[in-house]
């Protein structure tokens, strides 16, 4: 039998906790008898960069790609997609496959602002942090996790980043059925409830 899987969108600035809020979804979904995945939109991020390359547009990403891997999913079809190092700045040799799950879970910063990845998802979330917030996130995770120094991230910040969400994230946050800014407590009613997900 082909698995038809719903496909979720969680988008939303950097910093904005995409990808704990992905991450938690996922764990509730498959705790509900569902089974699910996830995958990131920065996985389609060009094949080769470099620090001083805006990651913070479109153009950075080959999301034409992604449109065809949620195709193909949508399609009941298994798919492969590629994988991206934040450290060395180039797309790794290994790829990941995805099959065509319950559900599956795309999060990333693009998402909502493109119309080809906009009709492929079947419910799409944004989350609505302040950018101060954001702004911290990112300035503790470039540190600990990509081994950044503090006035590189400050700069890519000013010039880029918060750039980038006002022109291509924040005009689109209408795009999404919900905007929170952080999951509710009671988390198997809102799966049940918001995203009509049940066995």
């Amino acid at each position: 039998m082909i698995v038809k899987p719903l496909l979720i969108a969680v988008a939303g600035a950097s910093g904005s906790g995409k990808t704990t809020v992905a991450n938690a979804l996922l764990q509730g979904i498959q705790s509900l008898g569902l089974t699910a995945t996830l995958f990131s939109q920065d996985n389609f991020y060009n094949p080769v960069g470099h620090p001083l390359n805006n990651y913070d547009e479109p153009q950075a990403l080959e999301l034409d790609l992604l449109a065809e891997k949620l195709n193909e999913l949508k399609q009941g079809l298994a798919t492969e997609i590629p994988t991206y190092d934040f450290v060395v700045h180039r797309r790794r040799q290994e790829t990941q496959m995805i099959a065509p799950l319950d559900v599956i879970l795309i999060e990333g910063l693009f998402l909502l602002s493109q119309p080809n990845l906009v009709s492929a998802f079947d419910f799409k979330i944004y989350l609505d942090v302040p950018q101060e917030i954001c702004f911290q996130r990112r300035f503790d995770r470039d540190q600990l996790e990509r081994g950044r120094e503090p006035d590189d991230i400050i700069r890519q910040y000013t010039d880029q980043v918060r750039p980038g969400f006002e022109k291509y994230i924040a005009p689109y946050r209408d795009q999404a059925d919900i905007r929170i800014d952080a999951l509710p407590s009671d988390l198997e009613s809102f799966i049940k409830k918001t995203l009509n997900l049940t066995r």
